[in-house]
């Protein structure tokens, strides 16, 4: 039980800076809709602030803890099998396509405390709130817009609401991925096209369209430090724009408890390693730009999983 007097809230000031943004940033529809959510929630401390860190300190030694990488392909066809299952049966409820992997009722991290949530839907939310902004501020000027690794296609959906005149890819590796992409084209009519697309080995024949931004979301913790494929099949391709959210392990400071435990978790998980270092090489070499990095201070009980880095390679003038 929570302690209405013990409660505290996430208000629009606190989603600014929690996104690295201005109040003024945030459109009006973003705010109309932090408006219709409860995101109340509790600090923990003493015994029940324990009992998170017990818990977290278990995990890493528990012989079940699954580790990432490409032999884990299996576990994410039966994951979106099941989205694709359940999506059919509702008959096309679009609210059938959120992963599993949003927990309910459990603690979350927020600016480097640990929290209990008054609504059971605390994360998954902030993450629909985080979205709107994200997508809204950097999105709009893009003709075709790709995500890579998209599982379900529940981005692409809230895209496809919003920019229905924009050409939208969804790229996995999974086949159920892309059958759920051409069931929601074909029942709501959007411009949305599903591919298969393996960070481990890019698809030399894929091309992106032009004036086109690319973005992951919580894609590229799965291929640890195996990043460089990708990057090099970005820098081919040459997008307008790349935005990657995702658990950013540079970005943690280790002086803090609650940091130093989820650059462990991120680690004994195989997680996403090195990545933005390698942007920054990339930099200091001339072959992009980096626009923006933000530590987001949020996620689950584990790690912070909604940083983001923003780039684009630079473009090569043929007359030089």
């Amino acid at each position: 039980m929570h302690s209405q007097g013990n409660l505290s809230k996430l208000t629009i000031d606190a989603f600014a800076r929690l996104f690295g943004t201005t109040v003024t940033d945030i459109d009006a529809n973003c705010k109309e809709l932090i408006d219709t959510m409860d995101f109340r929630y509790e600090r923990l401390s003493g015994t029940e602030r324990d009992k998170v860190i017990l818990n977290i300190l278990k995990k890493f030694d528990s012989a079940d803890l699954v580790v990432s990488g490409d032999d884990r392909k299996p576990d994410w066809e039966r994951g979106w099998a099941e989205n694709l299952h359940d999506f059919i049966d509702s008959g096309y409820d679009v609210s059938k396509l959120v992963p599993k992997y949003f927990k309910k009722n459990v603690p979350v991290r927020l600016n480097r405390e640990y929290v209990m949530p008054v609504d059971p839907d605390f994360v998954l939310n902030c993450t629909r709130v985080f979205r709107n902004w994200l997508f809204k501020k950097y999105l709009k000027d893009s003709g075709s817009i790709y995500e890579f690794g998209c599982g379900p296609a529940t981005h692409l959906v809230f895209l496809a609401s919003i920019y229905p005149d924009k050409k939208l890819y969804g790229l996995d590796w999974a086949k159920p991925s892309q059958e759920i992409i051409r069931l929601v084209a074909k029942h709501f009519g959007w411009r949305i096209e599903g591919r298969y697309f393996d960070f481990f080995t890019p698809d030399a024949n894929l091309h992106l369209d032009e004036n086109s931004a690319v973005y992951t979301f919580g894609a590229l913790e799965q291929i640890g430090r195996n990043h460089e494929a990708f990057l090099q099949f970005l820098l081919k391709e040459s997008p307008e724009l790349c935005i990657n959210v995702e658990c950013i392990s540079e970005l943690y400071n280790q002086d803090y408890l609650p940091d130093y435990l989820a650059f462990k978790y991120h680690n004994r998980r195989n997680y996403l390693d090195g990545y933005l270092t390698r942007l920054r090489e990339l930099e200091t070499a001339g072959k992009i730009q980096i626009l923006a990095i933000h530590y987001q201070q949020f996620g689950n009980m584990y790690d912070d999983s909604h940083s983001y880095v923003i780039w684009k390679p630079k473009k090569i003038n043929s007359a030089y």
